[in-house]
């Protein structure tokens, strides 16, 4: 018998789903802009890595608290209309997987597009974010921001 992703995944997360789960709160709370239920995914000693990210721009947070004054400030430069439907690809590891989606949104400082495409690679513990690896284009938000921080 062949296995979608979506089927493997859920076996893998012992049927609950764990990553998926944790996927539809990542993004439905950005989209309504709820950052408190969006922090709320991450473990205390979370780390969030950006590897793409040029050397003038962030390249690690530390902790909750770090990812937490970092994504204070999103509002205030993107809004995010939708993202797409996640692609979740397998793996041996219940409690990590690699998740392929993107988003559409835009600037608020000028109204400008912001079109980006994700590969993230998320490994949960005691249910929470424990460290996200965020493979991202930062030319695609420097685009949208015209040159500004991101």
């Amino acid at each position: 018998m062949t296995m979608t992703v979506r089927e493997v995944v859920t076996a893998q997360s012992g049927g609950t789903g764990a990553l998926q789960e944790i996927m539809r709160g990542f993004t439905e709370s950005l989209i309504e802009g709820d950052l408190d239920r969006w922090l709320a995914l991450f473990h205390e000693d979370a780390v969030f890595e950006f590897p793409y990210a040029p050397a003038s721009m962030i390249q690690r947070l530390d902790g909750k608290a770090a990812i937490e004054a970092y994504i204070r400030h999103f509002p205030e430069m993107l809004v995010i209309h939708e993202f797409t439907e996640p692609v979740f690809l397998p793996s041996s590891d219940p409690e990590c997987g690699v998740v392929e989606f993107g988003c559409r949104g835009e600037s608020v400082r000028n109204g400008k597009p912001y079109v980006q495409s994700y590969i993230s690679v998320i490994r949960l513990k005691e249910g929470r974010i424990i460290h996200y690896k965020d493979y991202w284009n930062p030319l695609a938000a420097m685009e949208a921001m015209e040159g500004g921080e991101v």
